[in-house]
């Protein structure tokens, strides 16, 4: 037979209310900010061309190395609570939803994290260092991004999804933004193919520094421009969830054990909801 929970009160609840609608322009800064600050820097030490360098490029050579590394790391965990976060959002409005819904919204959850994940490999393995790690990381955040747009985007479309908000006035600019994503992915990773193969071993100073005068010059600009282009896509996707995650509220609440090994819960003496369930807790 189950004992009474001992029931104690605090003054510790705190709840996070529309904050949490700033989280995808905190994302914004994070990276977009951070990737200007590091492609001025290695403009001014010469470390690549001021001609749409690749992103990765920017963040190569210390010190700048430093700073992208810093942004990225910190980017990538505001990005894994945006996914987690939009997670909890469409769980908590569909809780009736057929199975349809909750499958696409734990995928979406898991190639979210992919992304933010590969984001942070991206920045922590530098491409001069270990390479193929460098393109893992880069493979998983971008694939897994343009993954996570499709399905998010899908969400959209179908008519027994609750949003909270009127979020339908957005499925179709998502699933544009998705298809952006897609083929800006497909035409990058095509003309690097492409410009690598032209120039061979060509290219005495790295990578870093193309110029016109390298064979396949014009088509790495392509494939540059494109990488930007899916950046840029992919963080005015999530900016879009800033409606929702306005209309939403996180409270952290605190569990204690009490003395006879039972979970106590902690409760704030302002928080007449989480008061009267509580009450109901320890009145079952």
């Amino acid at each position: 037979m189950n004992q009474p929970i001992q029931c104690s009160k605090t003054k510790h609840v705190r709840g996070f209310g529309n904050l949490l609608g700033y989280l995808p322009f905190l994302l914004t800064v994070l990276i977009g900010g951070g990737i200007v600050v590091c492609y001025c820097v290695a403009i001014s030490l010469k470390h690549v061309e001021a001609a749409f360098p690749y992103i990765s490029d920017t963040g190569t050579f210390p010190p700048e190395s430093c700073i992208f590394t810093l942004c990225l790391n910190c980017a990538a965990v505001v990005a894994l609570a945006i996914f987690t976060l939009k997670y909890l959002h469409i769980i908590q409005y569909n809780r009736d939803a057929d199975r349809r819904v909750r499958i696409i919204n734990k995928a979406a959850l898991v190639t979210g994290y992919i992304s933010a994940f590969g984001i942070m490999i991206v920045g922590a393995f530098q491409e001069t260092n270990v390479l193929v790690v460098h393109v893992t990381g880069a493979m998983m955040a971008f694939i897994g991004g343009t993954v996570y747009m499709f399905l998010i985007a899908s969400l959209g479309f179908m008519r027994n999804v609750d949003f909270g908000v009127d979020e339908r006035k957005y499925a179709k600019c998502r699933l544009a933004m998705a298809v952006i994503s897609l083929i800006s992915f497909i035409i990058s990773m095509s003309c690097t193919e492409i410009s690598l193969s032209l120039y061979g071993d060509k290219l005495p100073d790295g990578v870093m520094n193309w110029s016109p005068k390298h064979e396949g010059y014009d088509v790495h600009i392509i494939a540059t421009v494109f990488e930007w282009v899916m950046a840029i896509d992919l963080l005015i996707f999530l900016m879009t969830f800033s409606t929702e995650l306005h209309i939403i509220q996180l409270q952290v609440v605190l569990v204690r054990h009490s003395s006879n090994g039972y979970p106590s819960p902690v409760i704030s003496d302002n928080s007449t909801t989480d008061r009267n369930l509580l009450d109901n807790e320890c009145m079952s």
